[in-house]
């Protein structure tokens, strides 16, 4: 009965893996099927064009207008997040400083996407006069990745072994540069993971940007005081207009690539620092 059990339970362990593994292939399948008939190089690189506007054209200018957003957010939270994850773990902050830290970054981190939004539009848009921008955008999902970052920091430096650090400062050597020299290096793997994951969650967001940033149609012109197409607020135009399904899910499907190759550079990033 006990051999039964277990060959029953081992298929289920397959079986989950299995559909674990098909249901993004399948997603990713899909979306490219489906979007195949306008996936090309000049969709990658021109404008949306077409009436209605999107039914044409391509998405280059979305392309790099989520780059600038993401790359001016990334900017801002990498290092407030690295560097409050070093004060909170290494330089023993009061106990209940870091411990109310650490409780506000995990509640900032649940926050639904949509609330940074309003936020953003409320304090950055309307308070700072900053307008919808690229700057105003990339401020917001900077805000949006910070406590992503100094979580996933923090837990990395946490990692590192204690043994480490005393064995470092047992030679005479200061904190900072202990930290540096051994800490760090040894948790930046983990902290490249963290922020990929971060940058990845910032790119296919798309509740802040409506707010703070998105146009429907720009011809690729990046300024800090000027709205940006975005991949997910161009895919959300284009389904909720009802502008060419063809073109969303091709859009989906670069979205998606995008984000496989920069996880996929994560990994590499992180097993070429952990030899080092």
């Amino acid at each position: 009965m006990s051999l039964l059990v277990d060959r029953a339970f081992t298929a289920l362990c397959w079986a989950l893996a299995a559909l674990g593994i098909a249901l993004p292939v399948g997603i990713v399948a899909f979306l490219a099927v489906r979007g195949l008939s306008v996936l090309s190089l000049g969709f990658l690189v021109d404008a949306p064009a077409g009436l209605p506007l999107g039914s044409g054209g391509g998405i280059g200018p979305a392309i790099l207008g989520s780059l600038a957003l993401v790359g001016i957010g990334a900017a801002i939270a990498f290092p407030l997040g690295v560097g409050g994850a070093i004060y909170l773990s290494e330089y023993d902050p009061p106990r209940l400083l870091a411990r109310a830290a650490r409780f506000a970054a995990e509640c900032l981190a649940a926050v639904p996407s949509i609330v940074y939004g309003l936020f953003g539009y409320a304090f950055l848009v309307v308070f700072m006069a900053l307008k919808v921008s690229l700057l105003a955008g990339g401020l917001t999902l900077g805000i949006v990745m910070l406590p992503i970052i100094l979580i996933g920091a923090q837990e990395a430096l946490k990692s590192v072994e204690a043994s480490q650090r005393e064995a470092a400062l047992s030679l005479g050597v200061t904190t900072a540069h202990a930290l540096r020299r051994i800490v760090i290096r040894r948790a930046m793997p983990a902290i490249c993971a963290v922020t990929v994951l971060a940058l990845g969650h910032a790119f296919g967001t798309a509740a802040p940007i409506l707010f703070t940033a998105a146009t429907i149609f720009s011809r690729g012109d990046i300024g800090l005081s000027t709205p940006v197409m975005t991949l997910p607020t161009h895919l959300y135009y284009l389904t909720g207009e009802a502008v060419s399904f063809d073109h969303a899910y091709a859009t989906g499907f670069v979205i998606v690539v995008i984000l496989l190759a920069a996880n996929f550079a994560a990994l590499a990033l992180k097993a070429r620092v952990g030899r080092d």
